[in-house]
């Protein structure tokens, strides 16, 4: 026992005890909702990349997991003033917590600031007036398919444009196929003939990789003569804003086949 020395006599010093610090509640939720925020956006991820749930049902997973990281993270602010104004127990988790948090939500506010600064649509082309169709839209009945599609583009891309070649169809035709396989585009169809259609017009598939998001390419080459003309158009499905995925999708193609048809690019 302690004492407390007075003049020549030693008192006893009675020492309280330290009140005992509780634990945090909130802490210990914000670490549950943490875990399970992250685990279900990856096994999300997963499932859509597999082919096991499809694009709708993958968005509303990922929507939930969102939702249930932005209520840990208020959990953890309701654990972290309890710690600084009462001196509960809990720092580490509510800690642990926020670097969980912050790591599922990353990916999101990358994209919110993709969703600000790029342009709102996601369906692109190199010609607004009279875009590629899908075969979808050309077997619509309405007189003109292509005005119907133009009309709900938007110029938010005014840098990309077509490409001419000098070269007939027949001789980049191949060309066109290999850069559009090296880029991970499948075939769909096709539709015209070299010699007997002004135009030919190449339909391909993608998906965003890691996402799995399907999209769809469009390219028309017109044959010019001696010149061949070449437009594209890039959609993505599901989504109303690509944050600029199908601009940069038809800027990277076409700087590719200009590299690999150099000396027949005309100026």
């Amino acid at each position: 026992m302690a004492t407390l020395r007075a003049g020549r006599k030693r008192k006893p010093l009675t020492l309280r005890p330290l009140p005992e610090r509780r634990r945090s509640v909130s802490a210990g939720w914000s670490l549950r909702f943490a875990i399970f925020a992250p685990v279900l956006a990856l096994i999300s991820l997963l499932a859509h990349y597999q082919g096991w749930v499809d694009t709708p049902t993958f968005f509303n997973l990922v929507a939930s997991a969102v939702t249930i990281a932005l209520v840990g993270l208020v959990l953890i602010i309701m654990a972290l003033h309890s710690l600084w104004m009462r001196g509960t127990m809990g720092g580490r988790r509510a800690i642990l917590a926020l670097f969980l948090t912050a790591f599922t939500l990353a990916p999101f506010v990358l994209a919110g600031v993709g969703w600000v600064l790029r342009p709102h649509q996601a369906d692109v082309s190199t010609d607004l007036i009279d875009p590629p169709l899908l075969e979808a839209e050309v077997r619509v009945t309405d007189d003109n398919p292509a005005a119907i599609v133009a009309s709900r583009m938007r110029d938010g891309y005014p840098h990309l444009a077509g490409r001419r070649f000098k070269a007939p169809p027949e001789a980049i035709e191949e060309t066109i196929l290999t850069a559009a396989a090296n880029q991970g585009w499948t075939l769909a169809s096709r539709r015209g003939r070299i010699g007997a259609d002004d135009e030919l017009i190449f339909e391909f598939t993608y998906t965003i990789p890691v996402l799995a998001i399907p999209g769809s390419v469009v390219l028309r080459l017109t044959d010019e003569g001696d010149t061949s003309f070449i437009d594209m158009r890039a959609r993505t499905d599901f989504v109303s804003h690509d944050l600029g995925w199908n601009a940069r999708l038809i800027a990277r193609y076409l700087d590719t086949l200009d590299f690999q048809l150099i000396g027949i690019v005309e100026a």
